[in-house]
């Protein structure tokens, strides 16, 4: 059997118009996400993604603020480089679409977090509740840092 494109099957299937535009709309922005790989910095193009290209104008998601900022400096650049691709593009429109991924956010693992006064409020019934035992423990040493935070902080303001 000979391999043959999706577009093959849908055509012969009957498959409505819209859906075979939708499919040469996902292929042309496959081919320029691959485009986007091949002319953007590689430390740029891994936090970003292309999105909807519409009347020449392309949508560019970047993952963070400073990465946006980056890639707006950038724009005139890679359009050019777009254009010399062959690809219709006549804008770079940038925003930021922060993903929120476990473990890739700045505050997992840091020791400076600071608990809010109805937190620590809360722990401090849940600790009064439990029997003696190594979770009432933590739950206590943890309060104790916290209260050692906010005084440190508190007089780092004064």
């Amino acid at each position: 059997m000979t391999a043959r494109k999706i577009n093959f099957y849908l055509a012969t299937l009957g498959a409505a118009v819209d859906q075979l535009g939708l499919f040469a709309q996902a292929k042309q922005l496959s081919l320029m996400q691959q485009t986007f790989v091949e002319i953007a910095p590689p430390q740029l193009a891994r936090h970003c993604t292309l999105g909807r290209l519409s009347e020449g104008n392309l949508a560019l998601y970047a993952n963070s603020g400073a990465i946006a900022a980056k890639l707006k400096q950038i724009s005139p650049s890679l359009l050019l480089k777009f254009q010399q691709k062959g690809h219709e593009v006549t804008a770079i429109r940038v925003a930021v679409q922060a993903h929120n991924y476990v473990g890739k956010m700045g505050n997992i693992g840091n020791k400076n977090l600071k608990m809010g006064l109805a937190g620590m409020e809360s722990m401090s019934q849940l600790a009064a509740g439990l029997p003696e035992s190594p979770l009432k423990t933590a739950i206590e040493s943890l309060l104790k840092k916290q209260a050692g935070q906010r005084r440190k902080s508190d007089m780092a303001r004064e």
